[in-house]
């Protein structure tokens, strides 16, 4: 029996479920392909830089095959605006151009920015947060043709491209023997998103060795520990503030099959679930090789009320394999069968690559899509309140069920990680303020439907502003949000701390003199709002 992260959300939400058909999503991109982009006549109205056409046609000349619109390419475009995961991020740009390698690249940029062209840039297209690697009226630059992996094992070195999933990875080093540190998810892009593992893992996670970056004058930089090295560790965390990486050097490892998978456990046991879940952070330095994310999920459709609630969690177990596995390995103890939360009511345990394993957490798409984001000490009764505060939010509208599901993810983010990345170059994460174990939280709603836009926005208002004003009673709330899971109101830079923020601020005036990805990139977290607060702070 095969589970997504939202145990098979795929029947349980309704994956056959469109916010737009086709032939919306079709008419839509017609209506916005009569509007333009970037000639260098540049018309100012009240909201942004509006432009002609023609330079998407230049585009089409220069990368003949590799430019698609709403009038070239059709079928193309129509289905490149599909490709992205949630409903949010099917914006219509005005054409977007392929590039196949880091020239191509350099050249798409040196154009846009010589003309003062608005773009966004596409690696996966796992964003929720609108805008992020689409736009409205502009170019996107769809990085998905340059998606080859490769692996030196003299040199213990995979390269990969910026428009590769994690499941392309995994497949490519899975047969080798061999790994890198990921996303746990398969069919989310390598280029927004890196490593989520083990805390042994984390020894590796910063296995960025070299970063290629195509800067906004349209040039090509390489960023190591040791060249470019205030760019390098900058780029770890700003997302698209300061160019597009177009080549990923990871130090890589031999790995054997992992023993790992989904386990679904009724509400009952949610108390002892979070006693379990805060001795596994806690003890992990005992034994690194664990993973694990806890799921709580509410699925308001489902008829049986007593059913609507399910805790799904993930475990993974890293260590090097040398024969069968007859039990819970030794940080999964607490949550073993025989322990007082008792077995899983269904479960995808076994021992597996990373292919089987990431290729069953991956999300239904074709839903609208809303993260936000927190962090907090681990702490057994303050961990207690995030399913009793989701759950009475969410208990209003149980009779007029918009939701497909809400859920709340919890994830470990202990010291450990924190120390084992400030030995290999560290990032500008900010984490290294923290001495103690933390928890990060997500909280994850999806619905069918833009009519209920606003009613789930409120929900997560709702749920946000009632968890940060418990946490700073309780002096428990960490000012960290992590950028993938934030929303859009949040401000997950302004979270590194002064010290790192400054550093990124420092490296875009360095290497983005023309503030390209500030003015002409306009998706994603802004260095310009960077600093003015998250938003559920206010709320309290």
């Amino acid at each position: 029996m095969k589970f997504s992260v939202h145990l098979t959300l795929a029947a349980l939400a309704g994956r056959g479920l469109q916010l737009a058909g086709a032939a919306a999503v079709e008419d839509a991109a017609v209506s916005s392909a009569a509007k333009c982009v970037c000639d260098p006549r540049i018309i100012l109205d009240n909201r942004h830089f509006r432009l002609t056409s023609r330079k998407c046609a230049v585009l089409e000349k220069s990368f003949p095959g590799k430019t698609f619109s709403a009038t070239n390419q059709r079928n193309l475009y129509q289905k490149f605006i599909a490709s992205y995961f949630s409903v949010n991020d099917r914006l219509t740009p005005t054409c977007a151009v392929s590039p196949k390698n880091t020239k191509d690249v350099a050249a798409i940029v040196g154009l846009l920015s010589k003309n003062s062209c608005k773009f966004a840039v596409k690696s996966g297209g796992h964003g929720i947060v609108t805008g992020s690697s689409n736009i409205k009226e502009g170019v996107t630059v769809d990085l998905r043709s340059m998606r080859s992996v490769s692996l030196n094992k003299q040199n213990k070195t995979t390269t990969v491209q910026p428009g590769a999933k994690w499941i392309d990875v995994y497949n490519y080093l899975d047969p080798l023997g061999w790994a890198i540190p990921g996303g746990r998810a398969g069919e989310v892009g390598v280029g927004a998103f890196r490593g989520w593992w083990s805390a042994i893992c984390r020894e590796k996670s910063e296995s960025l060795t070299v970063d290629q970056v195509v800067l906004g004058n349209g040039t090509v930089v390489e960023a190591t520990n040791t060249t470019n090295a205030d760019l390098f560790t900058a780029l770890k965390g700003s997302q698209n503030n300061l160019g597009i990486i177009t080549k990923f050097d990871f130090v890589a490892f031999e790995q054997s099959d992992l023993w790992g998978g989904t386990a679904v456990y009724g509400k009952q046991t949610v108390p002892d679930q979070i006693k379990a879940f805060y001795e596994f952070t806690k003890n992990l330095k005992g034994d690194p090789y664990g993973s694990l994310i806890f799921i709580w999920s509410y699925f308001p459709k489902i008829p049986n009320e007593a059913d609507r609630i399910t805790i799904t969690n993930l475990y993974e177990y890293t260590a090097n394999l040398t024969g069968p596995v007859t039990t819970y390995p030794p940080p999964f103890k607490g949550f073993a069968p025989d322990s007082p939360i008792g077995p899983p009511t269904a479960n995808t345990l076994r021992v597996a690559n990373l292919s089987s394993l990431t290729g069953e957490l991956n999300s239904p798409p074709e839903l609208s899509n809303l993260y936000a984001t927190l962090t907090m000490t681990n702490n057994v009764t303050i961990l207690n309140e995030m399913p009793r505060i989701l759950s009475e939010e969410i208990e209003y509208y149980k009779n007029d069920a918009f939701l497909e599901y809400g859920s709340i993810l919890l994830q470990p983010l202990p010291r450990l990680f924190t120390d084992r990345s400030v030995e290999r170059g560290g990032n500008v994460l900010g984490l290294d303020r923290y001495e103690d174990d933390n928890i990060l939280f997500q909280l994850d709603l999806a619905w069918n439907g833009t009519q209920f836009d606003e009613r789930a926005r409120r929900v997560a208002d709702k749920v946000m502003g009632d968890l940060t004003s418990y946490l700073e009673r309780e002096k428990a709330l960490k000012d960290f949000q992590y950028i993938n899971y934030a929303f859009q109101d949040q401000d997950p830079l302004g979270g590194y701390g002064a010290s790192a923020l400054g550093k990124i601020k420092a490296a875009s005036q360095k290497y983005d003199v023309g503030q390209v990805f500030q003015n002409l990139v306009p998706g994603g977290f802004k260095l310009a709002g960077a600093g003015s607060g998250n938003k559920y702070n206010c709320m309290i």
